[in-house]
C-alpha cells in the first residue's frame, strides 16, 4: 500500500511537471527581429512569472554579424512546490533578407537544459529536463526608441524524473512583446509567450 501510495504522487507531480517546465523552452525571447550590428555584445536580465514557478536569469548575446547573433542563459528556477533549481539556454537568432519591407524576419532557435526538484506531500521528485525550439519571428520598428514583435514556433521538452520514469511533448509556441530603448546603450522589454501556459517576462538589456 505504501509503494502505491508513492506511485501515485509521483504521477501526480509528473502531471503537474508538464506545464510548468515549458518555461525553459525557448522562453525568453527578449528580442526583435531586426538585425544588430557585428561585434554587438549584449547582456541582459529578466524575470519570467508562470502559474507553477518563475525564472530569475541572465543572458548574453554576441553578433557574429549584423544577421546574425548567438546567446547564453543562466537562470535559476524557483517552483511553488519544491526547491530551486537551474537551467542553462543556448540558441542563436538569424535576420532573414527581405528588403524594402515594413517589417523584419528572423528563424530562431534553442537548446536548453534545468534540474528541480518537485515535492508533493511530503515526497521529492528529481527532475531533469531537455528541451529545444524553433520559432520564427516578425517585428516592427515603431521608431528609433519603440519596437513590437511576435513569435510563432513549435517547442519540445523531454523530462526524466528520479523516481518515475521519462515523458516527452511537443507543444506550439505563440507570443509577442515589445523592447523600449532609453539610450543608445539600455533598453527594457516586455512579453508574453504561451507554451501549454501563458508566460510573462520583463527585462532590460545593456549595449556593449
Amino acid at each position: 500500500m505504501k509503494v502505491f501510495k508513492h506511485l501515485m504522487v509521483i504521477a501526480s507531480i509528473c502531471a503537474m511537471s508538464v506545464p510548468a517546465h515549458a518555461q525553459i523552452v525557448g522562453i525568453p525571447v527578449g528580442r526583435d527581429a531586426a538585425p544588430g550590428m557585428a561585434g554587438e555584445m549584449r547582456a541582459s536580465g529578466n524575470i519570467t512569472i508562470g502559474d507553477d514557478i518563475n525564472l530569475y536569469g541572465g543572458r548574453f548575446a554576441y553578433n557574429i554579424m549584423d544577421e546574425a547573433f548567438i546567446f547564453g542563459d543562466l537562470g535559476i528556477l524557483d517552483p511553488d512546490r519544491g526547491d530551486t533549481g537551474f537551467g542553462l539556454q543556448a540558441g542563436g537568432q538569424l535576420t532573414l533578407p527581405v528588403h524594402d519591407a515594413p517589417l523584419d524576419f528572423a528563424v530562431r532557435g534553442t537548446l536548453g537544459y534545468a534540474s528541480l526538484d518537485q515535492d508533493e506531500r511530503g515526497f521529492s521528485v528529481d527532475i531533469d529536463i531537455i528541451s529545444f525550439s524553433a520559432a520564427g519571428i516578425v517585428s516592427h520598428t515603431i521608431d528609433e526608441m519603440f519596437s513590437v514583435y511576435g513569435v510563432l514556433g513549435l517547442a519540445y521538452w523531454r523530462w526524466d524524473f528520479s523516481p518515475g520514469g521519462s515523458d516527452s511533448e511537443t507543444e506550439i509556441m505563440v507570443g509577442g512583446g515589445a523592447t523600449v530603448s532609453l539610450n543608445p546603450q539600455f533598453g527594457l522589454y516586455g512579453e508574453v509567450v504561451i507554451v501549454d501556459d501563458p508566460w510573462f517576462t520583463f527585462g532590460g538589456t545593456f549595449r556593449f
